[in-house]
Parts: C-alpha cells; sequence; structure tokens
C-alpha cells in the first residue's frame, strides 16, 4: 500500500520459527527508486498470541534519484541495528507492535553524481531506542506510534575532488523523543502526494529533544575554521494533509563560538530563544482557510569582541536584540499546491516568466506582534487588514499601529561615530515626521489606515 515491491526467496519452519530468507523491498518513484534486503527475518510464536520478530544485523539500501532538473545519484547505504526484537500482536484488522533497540545507525557508504564517486561519508546513530505502534487497517489504515532514544549522533565528512579542502561535522542530541499519527487511504497511489492526500492521507508527528551540541570543522586554501554550537530543549512539529501543511520549531539557550586561522578573535554569540513556524492550506477552494507565520529570535547576544570593531568607545547599548514577527491571516489557495502539474500550469501560463501570478489570494492579514529591539532603539506593532480581491490588484482595508522609542538618539550617535552621514539622518527624521507623532522622549507613534475607497491616512493625515 505504500508502493513498495516485497519478495522473499524462501520461507520455512524450524520449529516453532518462522524464517524467512532473502527479503528485498523496492520502490519506483517518478524521479528515481530505492531498493533494500534483508538476509533474514525470523518470526517466532511466543504462545499467547505473539510474535518475537529479530532480523540481520545489517540492511543494505542502494537509492537511484534522477531528477527533472539537476545531476542523476547513486546511493549505497546500510541499515545497521544491534539486538533490536520486535513484539507484534492484536488481529489483523488491529496490530500492536513494542520494540527494543540498544543501537540503530544509518550510513551513506558511497554516493556518486553522475557516475562519478563524491568524497562523502555520512553515518547517523540512535542508542536505547524503545517504541510501540498501533494500527487500525480498515478502509482508511490508521498508524499511531511513540518513540524514545537517549541520544542521537551525527557524523559527516567530506572533501573537495580536487583536493581543495575538507570538512567534517559531528554532533549529538540526548533525550530524543516523537508522537506521531498516519493515515491512509487504501488504493491511494503513493507517487502522487497530491492525490493521494486529497483521498485523505494525513501526517502529523511532534518531536523533542533535552539538548545538544555540534562542531564543524573546516580546512581549505582560505585558510581553516571550527564552529562550535550547543543548546538546551528543542521541539519540532510537522502535519501535512489535504487541509494544510505546518511546520515549525523551537530552541532555547544556543551558544556559537567560531574561531578561524584568519580570524583575528573567536566570535561568540547566545540566542535565548529560537522560534519558527508555518502554517497554511494547500487545497484548491472558494473559501479562504487560516494561516499563520512566526519568526522569533529572543536575546541575541554577540561578543565585547566582535562589537569593538564597530564600537571601540562602546557608544552603542549593547543590550540583547531581538526580533519577533507573529502574522496570521486567512488564504484562498487557487490551485492544489502539492501538485507540480498545477504549479507548472500555473507559470506556463504566465506573460513575463519573471512574474509568476500568484497561487493563492490573501483575504485577511493581521499583525500578531512586531518587535524588533537593538542597540537602544525599538520598534513595536500591531494591526489588521481585509483585503478586497475582486479588482484583481487587492485592497487593504484596515489599520495598523507602530510605535517606535530610541530612534533619535541612535542617529544622534551613528553621526557622532562617523558610520551614518548627518544628511541621511535629516532625511530619516524628516519621513519619521511625515508617518509618525510624537509620543514622549525620543518616542514616536503611527497608525495607517488603509480606507475602502482606497485612501491611505497617517495618523489622520491623507498620504494617498
Amino acid at each position: 500500500e505504500m508502493g513498495q515491491t516485497i519478495a522473499a526467496s524462501t520461507e520455512e519452519m524450524e520449529g516453532d520459527t518462522l524464517v524467512v530468507k532473502g527479503v528485498t523491498f523496492s520502490s519506483q518513484l517518478p524521479q528515481g527508486s530505492s531498493e533494500g534486503t534483508i538476509a533474514e527475518v525470523r518470526l517466532k510464536e511466543i504462545g499467547d498470541g505473539t510474535v518475537e520478530v529479530t532480523m540481520s544485523t545489517d540492511i543494505p539500501l542502494v537509492i537511484h534519484t534522477k531528477p527533472a532538473e539537476g545531476d542523476a545519484t547513486d546511493s549505497k547505504m546500510t541499515l545497521s541495528q544491534n539486538g533490536m526484537v520486535v513484539m507484534a500482536s492484536g488481529t489483523p484488522a488491529s496490530m500492536d507492535y513494542t520494540y527494543t533497540a540498544p543501537e540503530v545507525s544509518l550510513s551513506m557508504d558511497d554516493i556518486a553524481v553522475e557516475g562519478k564517486t563524491a568524497p562523502i561519508k555520512m553515518k547517523l546513530t540512535l542508542t536505547g531506542n524503545t517504541g510501540k505502534s498501533h494500527i487500525e487497517n480498515a478502509d482508511t489504515r490508521v498508524a499511531t506510534s511513540e518513540m524514545k532514544a537517549d541520544a542521537l549522533e551525527i557524523a559527516v565528512t567530506g572533501a573537495e575532488p580536487e583536493g581543495g579542502g575538507t570538512f567534517n561535522m559531528t554532533g549529538k542530541m540526548n533525550g530524543l523523543s516523537g508522537v506521531g499519527t498516519m493515515r491512509t487511504p487504501k488504493g491511494v497511489d503513493m507517487k502522487d502526494m497530491n492525490a493521494a492526500m486529497q483521498a485523505g492521507m494525513m501526517i502529523d508527528g511532534n518531536f523533542a529533544f533535552a539538548d545538544g551540541a555540534y562542531k564543524i570543522e573546516v580546512t581549505g586554501p582560505d585558510g581553516d575554521y571550527t564552529a562550535d554550537s550547543s543548546g538546551a530543549a528543542g521541539t519540532m512539529k510537522v502535519a501535512i494533509s489535504k487541509d494544510g501543511i505546518a511546520y515549525g520549531g523551537e530552541s532555547t539557550d544556543s551558544k556559537m563560538t567560531l574561531t578561524g586561522t584568519t580570524m583575528p578573535f573567536p566570535v561568540e554569540a547566545t540566542i535565548a530563544q529560537s522560534a519558527f513556524n508555518l502554517a497554511m492550506p494547500v487545497s484548491k477552494s472558494d473559501i479562504a482557510a487560516p494561516a499563520s507565520f512566526l519568526v522569533k529570535l529572543v536575546d541575541l547576544t554577540v561578543s565585547d569582541a566582535l562589537w569593538n570593531m564597530i564600537d571601540p568607545g562602546t557608544q552603542l547599548p549593547r543590550d540583547p536584540a531581538t526580533l519577533v514577527i507573529d502574522l496570521s491571516g486567512s488564504i484562498r489557495p487557487l490551485i492544489d499546491l502539492l501538485d507540480p502539474k498545477q504549479t507548472e500550469a500555473l507559470a506556463a501560463g504566465a506573460t513575463d516568466p519573471a512574474a509568476m501570478p500568484s497561487p493563492f489570494e490573501i483575504t485577511e492579514a493581521k499583525i500578531n506582534a512586531l518587535q524588533v529591539k537593538a542597540v537602544g532603539a525599538e520598534l513595536t506593532g500591531s494591526g489588521a487588514v481585509s483585503f478586497d480581491n475582486s479588482a484583481g490588484t487587492p485592497k487593504p482595508v484596515g489599520a495598523i499601529d507602530l510605535n517606535l522609542t530610541g530612534a533619535n538618539k541612535l542617529m544622534d550617535t551613528l553621526v557622532a561615530m562617523g558610520l551614518l552621514p548627518a544628511d541621511q539622518v535629516m532625511g530619516a527624521r524628516m519621513m519619521m515626521g511625515m508617518f509618525a507623532v510624537p509620543a514622549g522622549e525620543d518616542a514616536l507613534t503611527s497608525k495607517i489606515e488603509f480606507k475602502a475607497d482606497g485612501g491611505i491616512f497617517a495618523n489622520g493625515q491623507q498620504i494617498q
């Protein structure tokens, strides 16, 4: 049902154990294929309706890709497990699986691009694995799963084919956990993702980790560099269905140090919190559906050594910087965004190849939070507008409120430091005077209103 072809060379009973040898599985995709082999799978009858499943330690995989644009690649990989045991129970209509695996790894042993071997190696290793899943097998197969792992280790090495440099990355994440749900209607073609989604396919997953760290080492003719990074707890989520897609993540207490043979000093940075989120509808519709977008970088700091390069006299405030953009609204897709044929048709219909028509209409937009804070100045804002798309060009109706503090002092400091010409500051102040009104000491506010007749007002004064 997932589009794989599965076969075995032999099947025979050995006492209470069914031994299946030479198990092969393969998939054909529009732009590639994959295949793998398990030398032996052993299914042992426990006696209470439960079956113990074990298999060969190493499982070779071969993946071929041939994208419509780009180079063809051939990858040889190995999936290895040490001591993994799967316990299966239930009925064909309602199955339960639990598993334990002290160690599971996936290594990329060889990769060739257009037939030429690339000097790249990769290995992912999960230790202390436990998990369970439940599968309801009806007209729509519903699989729910949970997993935990003590740690995930990552190792990647690479080199320039002509010997110009090397790349090495190692990393580790601790305390991993995840839950997920997947719905798969029977009879759908998994090669056509849009058709599968329209038929009711759905994927929903949430993942978390306790902490992690990684190191990147690069050597080359322009110098050698090392980047060390670490962070505390983080999360990631993903959901996709005909109703829309959602992807996001969050991390806390991130730290990074960059050193290099050509750098006069190490560069250090910390971020207390970073987050990203995107959610939007993807299916063609006559009705708009909710959408949202979030970018958050809270309390970004950099080392004094870097500050001193641009501000040796410490004239600028070095308080942590913050960026928050939190938007929501409603979007009406004009095509099925997951269907490449519809996307290509939309692009083909454009009179100007550089100006592809938008695949969706925005009917509402709301600024839930806007904050840009750095070097003593801060901009905040909120507001909401709706859009009339009946005339072709979207016409907004609504209002946005903005607040700015510390801008005049910042501009004066930049002029005194010689970083900003005085005439540019004068022009900036004239612009602020047109769109903002004083609201206290070095504080400005602005209310931008969009009227139904097309007029635009700033603090009650019409500017268009």
